[in-house]
């Protein structure tokens, strides 16, 4: 991936957003209205409510008259995926945005996000995602660790050692690659749909950028229950996504697992052979760096209730992402197809 300049383009392409709702009732309006304010604004909005339960389809209908934005109500839960797919189907631009529903985008996003396309040899952008200013401290501590080095690598970001995939909150791709690999893999219905999409890509030999400046203000999970979840089935569709598409493993998927792995054999190993030196000493270091990373968290946020959680958060992107990815490859061994399992459907925003 590559970092490029903002800048305002004489030639815009014409551009789609679109959003996949779900039970998104107390974000939705917040999201399109973002859309509507951009500074150079979509040709056409697709918002796809996605078997709302709640008040989702009601909000909706203040929308129904614009006329460029087209509301898709569908009577039942399809998945993501398929949401989005719905979307693009309907779309008759040049590019085809995504943003999440419990997102919204600076007046400038659009506008950088679709910079990159005046190559002709980009097919694919993404931008990070923030927690808005405001938020509960759990939230922001969440924010925080997705973009620790030493909870997640910052893999959600451009780095060196794993190479930039654009998250589904934060997206754009060209409508003709979207028709030529096809879409999104609609088997991955709970997560990691566009991991999988841009694997295909860049196995075509299409460029994917990262736009530092496109970024969007996304809600994060705000209990311990919820964020667990969140984790817990990212990493085990980590797993579903490696199984489609094998080259989109890197060293920072692995190392939950592996980490998972090791605490919880040093954990066996000081509960069955009694008090073992190097045991001990790789739980007490793995402790060591939870605190290391709350001390930066409080540095780097200037909050100590926030620095507070920040262990806890942590270790639960470990420790979910980790026991997920195991959990999914003993299904995968078992023979479980891609994308099926007991848990609910996720919302797009999680």
């Amino acid at each position: 991936a590559q970092r490029m300049p903002s800048g305002n383009e004489t030639d815009a392409p014409s551009v789609t957003v679109v959003v996949s709702a779900y039970n998104e009732a107390r974000s939705i309006a917040q999201c399109v209205d973002s859309i509507l304010a951009q500074r150079q604004p979509p040709n056409r909005i697709f918002v796809v409510n996605d078997g709302s339960s709640d008040d989702t389809e009601q909000i909706l209908t203040r929308y129904q008259t614009h006329p460029n934005i087209k509301v898709i109500n569908l009577p039942r839960n399809v998945g993501v995926p398929a949401a989005r797919n719905l979307g693009v189907s309907n779309s008759q631009t040049d590019i085809v945005a995504f943003l999440d529903a419990d997102a919204r985008a600076p007046v400038t996003w659009l506008q950088d996000l679709v910079q990159p396309f005046a190559d002709p040899a980009v097919v694919a952008t993404g931008g990070p995602d923030r927690a808005p200013r405001g938020d509960q401290t759990f939230a922001r501590a969440v924010d925080y660790s997705l973009r620790s080095w030493i909870a997640t690598g910052r893999i959600r970001i451009e780095n060196p050692f794993a190479p930039f995939i654009p998250a589904g909150c934060n997206l754009a791709i060209r409508r003709s690659a979207l028709d030529e690999c096809g879409g999104f893999d609609e088997r991955l219905d709970r997560r990691g749909e566009e991991k999988e999409l841009i694997a295909r890509l860049r196995r075509g030999g299409h460029r994917v950028v990262y736009c530092e400046q496109a970024m969007i203000w996304h809600h994060r999970r705000v209990s311990t229950a919820q964020f667990w979840r969140q984790n817990y089935l990212s990493g085990r569709a980590r797993v579903d996504i490696l199984r489609l598409a094998p080259d989109a493993l890197t060293l920072p998927h692995l190392a939950p697992a592996l980490l998972v792995l090791a605490l919880s054999g040093a954990a066996a190993c000081l509960i069955l052979a009694g008090p073992e030196p190097l045991c001990a000493a790789v739980l007490a270091a793995y402790l060591l760096l939870l605190l290391a990373d709350g001390l930066i968290a409080a540095v780097t946020t200037r909050s100590w209730r926030v620095a507070a959680w920040v262990p806890l958060t942590t270790a639960m992107i470990h420790w979910g992402y980790g026991i997920g990815s195991l959990i999914g490859a003993m299904r995968g061994v078992a023979g479980y197809p891609v994308g099926s399992g007991s848990v609910d459907k996720v919302t797009d925003a999680e």
